[in-house]
């Protein structure tokens, strides 16, 4: 091992780097006890070659600390790692657990024949920020998957600005999203954050995660003055089998109820399948499970059934609780890595119904005869919106047809019976002898 490390020193003793190969930041800092990402570019043609990261002011004597085995494989020595991808052209060096004395000079370097390209990198190491906030330090999740990370505060900062930031060093990280101040969720692109104020937790979601979203994040809060924040490392590794698959998403109002199914492919009826919460697959809390045959397990508020018939294991969640939101897996255990579905759930308000009343209009009965209609007659075995058009339409005909002719006729009748009664007074005609 120790004389692999000398072979480049000895290409590299020709005197500086041809640093038109490969680029680097020129300056990076990071939090004491915290972690620190690196990412230098190259030029194309330099995919297979080894690339490390060494320690030195002088690019001739410093001192190689980790190197890439010419793949894309992460590879770790102590408290760094470095890993290449070779298709955006890009070495990324992460120092983790930092210290004062990790501040120094420090190459990004490339091994070939005769002097190796190389791009130097100054380190800082700063305080570590004030413990208002911690973090998990480490997630991972799969590619085209999900991955959750939560973000403890203390009290008296829930009406703070919440925020995800990537970038190495924290003074200058990009923001990718923030809260409003409030509960509410907001989503940027494809990550979303939630603050929960009585937990005083903030949630981060990242969907549909990339190989080159792998890099160094950061839960911060805005105040006036430096922010608080915390490191978290995320790295993306090869998402699962696609053996089970399931709905990606799922909703439920609180205190109400969510089903959620998962399909599998043939072979795989009698395995037992499972339904576990957490970001990261392999550390996820199984809540319930079957017992390989087709009998619903209930458990707590949690409830699984397999139809071994359809390949198809049904989730249902009861009683749901805005806590509840977080990704869950649908599982199935094997021998080896078992293969899993993600599933990001969310609680939404309680849903209420409203019952609308539509008044019966009164009916006047017209002394005519009138034939009923087909349709009048039929009425009761129609859809409710169907009997209640049919009555809004006989009302209309009431009103504005037969009432009418109601006090029309009746209107006729009293002229008839008046002219029969001759002229006012209705004595007997007076004799003209009299």
């Amino acid at each position: 091992m120790h004389l692999l490390l000398l072979f480049p020193l000895l290409f590299r003793l020709s005197g500086s780097s041809d640093s038109s190969d490969v680029t680097g930041p020129k300056a990076v800092s990071g939090p004491e006890q915290g972690l620190l990402t690196v990412q230098c570019r190259y030029d194309p043609g330099w995919e297979p070659y080894v690339k490390y990261w060494c320690r030195g002011a002088a690019w001739n004597e410093c001192k190689i600390l980790v190197r890439t085995t010419g793949s894309e494989w992460e590879v770790k020595e102590d408290r760094v790692f470095i890993r290449d991808n070779q298709t955006t052209h890009t070495i990324t060096v992460t120092m983790e657990k930092l210290r004062r004395e990790d501040a120094d000079t420090y190459w990004c370097g490339i091994e070939r024949t005769g002097a190796d390209p190389g791009a130097p990198v100054k380190v800082a190491v700063g305080p570590g920020s004030a413990a208002v906030i911690t973090g998990p330090r480490e997630a991972r999740g799969p590619e085209r998957g999900w991955l959750t990370v939560w973000c403890h505060y203390d009290p008296g900062r829930e009406p703070y600005v919440k925020y995800w930031c990537r970038g190495a060093d924290f003074r200058n990280c990009t923001v990718l999203v923030r809260t409003t101040g409030s509960e509410l969720e907001v989503k940027e692109d494809r990550v979303s954050i939630r603050d929960n104020q009585t937990t005083h937790t903030f949630t981060v979601t990242m969907e549909k995660l990339r190989r080159e979203d792998a890099d160094a994040y950061w839960c911060g809060i805005e105040r006036t003055g430096a922010d608080p924040g915390a490191p978290v490392k995320v790295t993306v590794g090869p998402g699962s089998p696609a053996v089970i698959t399931g709905p990606g998403e799922a909703r439920g109002p609180e205190q109400g109820s969510m089903t959620v199914q998962c399909r599998y492919d043939p072979g795989w009826e009698t395995h037992v399948k499972y339904w576990c919460r957490g970001a990261d697959f392999r550390i996820c809390r199984i809540l319930v499970r079957t017992t390989g045959s087709e009998q619903e397990v209930k458990k707590d508020h949690l409830s699984i059934r397999d139809n071994q018939t359809s390949r198809m294991f049904t989730v249902t969640m009861e009683k749901l609780r805005r806590e509840d939101a977080d990704t869950y897996w649908c599982g199935i255990e094997r021998t080896g890595a078992d293969p899993g579905a993600p599933v990001k759930v969310a609680v939404g308000p309680a849903t209420t119904t409203v019952s609308t009343t539509i008044p019966t209009p009164t009916t006047f009965t017209a002394p005519v005869a009138t034939e009923v209609p087909t349709s009048s007659r039929n009425m009761s075995s129609l859809h409710p919106e169907g009997r209640s058009l049919l009555s809004s339409v006989h009302f209309l005909l009431l009103v504005f047809l037969k009432l009418p002719v109601f006090l029309s006729m009746l209107g006729a009748v009293l002229w008839v019976n008046r002219s029969q009664r001759g002229p006012a007074g209705g004595g007997p005609p007076r004799s003209e002898n009299q």
